[in-house]
């Protein structure tokens, strides 16, 4: 007893070593494989599975395990002196000790609930944080407090909810086993005495019965408990296993680069009953068109649909060679700068290359063609300037001539720019739309505050109109 008192806090600290060890693999996997199986997972999903699911299997599993080993420990040292003892003394604990195991059946299930309950709540809540505080600054200007506060405490209310639940089978678990450790360990103090009086152990024998009774009944109660609570995180741990799985991607992506896009009775229906039908369209290589429409006509939606973000409920897109044959195509090549432009927490250069240094030696001329060149002068470190995202030292029409440039840089044959000017001003946009126009790139544009001298530099003009 006295060397697990010296070797505890050491065999603790080893294994807090070896969780996080575990934890950083586990979560490099899980990036990974989010990045490689090319689906669309939220952010707080992802968040949730690399942050809150992990605490969640550390705290209910390993932490669990370890205090699974030390009961066990506990009672083999106890079980070993008892069996020098009796051999009545034996038979009870192996009737003990299978009782105890049998006891995390009761709350086995429920524990695999609560915990996918947290995992559940906690993702919902992260949801509800990004969906509202994204636009504080419109709730303050509108004074909407009171629904920001409703909103948040609902969230939060059921994340609560859903760890004191957790809780409660918990501590119920360790109620039971506390009342059957104290029952068995009153047993065996009897038996003992019984043996006594037999003459078949002495006196002193039943003094250390009973000072074993204490570390029996405890080892149980690890035991117990511990498998009770680590039984309960298998479904989790789970799924947490297939997400950090290895997805299995080709040295070279399957597909090719197409020339022309075709549509075919395309439909596609929202959850909430909303359709969408669109007419046919070709888009073919080198065109240079303007997309515009009724607003809700689907627009961005008809984007995401070629490139197959999203199903149709309906139709199809079809993609053809330059000999109009129909192909499988590789999807990524297709350059879409989106409404909302993405950048990262790196240097100017870096957005526009997406940190591949090769194309370093391109970013200059980007830069000047997408009108970028005199935002960059104005910048203390120039294109090694690092953008800050919390503090946004850049605006939104610069943060769309980044994506303009990184489209450039990457010279995509086809480009798909959802209001990738709206926070341009008019003489830099025209500008900004001669160099693209120049391209041999198939270019479709979605716009609705073009001027004509603007929309005369397109091809043709594609109207969707909202049925």
């Amino acid at each position: 007893m006295l060397i697990s008192y010296f070797l505890l806090p050491i065999v603790q600290n080893l294994d807090n070593y070896l969780q996080q060890d575990l934890n950083q693999q586990v979560r490099a996997k899980i990036v990974k494989h989010y990045y490689d199986d090319q689906k669309q997972h939220t952010v707080a999903d992802m968040q949730n599975r690399l942050t809150n699911d992990l605490t969640l299997i550390n705290e209910n599993y390993f932490n669990k395990l370890f205090s699974v080993i030390y009961g066990t420990v506990l009672i083999i040292s106890v079980v070993i002196y008892l069996i020098l003892l009796s051999w009545q003394l034996l038979i009870v604990i192996c009737i003990m000790v299978a009782v105890s195991l049998l006891l995390p059946k009761l709350t086995e299930k429920p524990l695999q609930k609560a915990n996918q309950m947290i995992s559940d709540s906690n993702q919902a809540y992260l949801d509800t944080l990004n969906d509202w505080l994204s636009g504080l600054e419109q709730i303050r200007q509108f004074m909407a407090g009171a629904k920001l506060f409703s909103v948040t405490a609902n969230a939060s209310k059921k994340l609560e909810d859903a760890n004191v639940k957790q809780t409660g089978y918990i501590k119920l678990l360790e109620a039971v086993n506390g009342i059957v450790s104290a029952l068995f360990g009153l047993i065996l103090f009897i038996l003992a005495g019984v043996l006594v009086k037999q003459g078949s152990i002495t006196i002193g024998a039943l003094m250390i019965v009973g000072n074993f009774r204490f570390y029996l009944s405890q080892g149980i109660n690890m035991v117990t408990s511990g498998r009770g609570a680590m039984k309960g995180t298998t479904k989790l741990i789970d799924e947490v296993d297939q997400s950090a799985s290895k997805v299995e991607v080709p040295k070279e992506k399957q597909g090719v680069v197409p020339a022309s896009i075709e549509t075919h009775d395309l439909k596609l229906q929202f959850p909430n009953g909303e359709k969408l039908a669109f007419a046919d369209l070709q888009i073919k290589q080198g065109e240079k068109i303007l997309l515009t429409g009724d607003s809700g006509a689907g627009k961005s939606t008809l984007f995401k649909l070629i490139l197959g973000e999203l199903k149709p409920s309906e139709g199809n897109v079809v993609y053809k060679d330059q000999n109009g044959k129909e192909i499988v195509p590789d999807l990524s090549k297709i350059g879409y700068i989106p409404q909302n432009p993405v950048v990262f927490p790196a240097t100017i250069e870096d957005n526009i290359t997406m940190f591949n240094e090769k194309l370093d030696n391109r970013v200059d001329q980007a830069v000047k063609e997408v009108d970028f060149d005199t935002d960059i002068s104005k910048f203390k470190d120039g294109l090694n300037e690092e953008l800050d995202l919390d503090k946004l030292n850049i605006s939104g029409g610069q943060r769309q001539k980044i994506v303009l440039a990184r489209a450039k840089v990457h010279n995509s044959d086809i480009i798909l720019i959802d209001e990738g000017t709206s926070a341009i001003d008019q003489n830099a946009t025209m500008d900004i739309l001669k160099n693209l126009v120049k391209s041999k790139a198939t270019i479709v544009f979605i716009a609705h505050n073009f001027n004509e001298g603007m929309r005369q530099l397109f091809d043709r003009e594609i109207h969707l109109v909202k049925e």
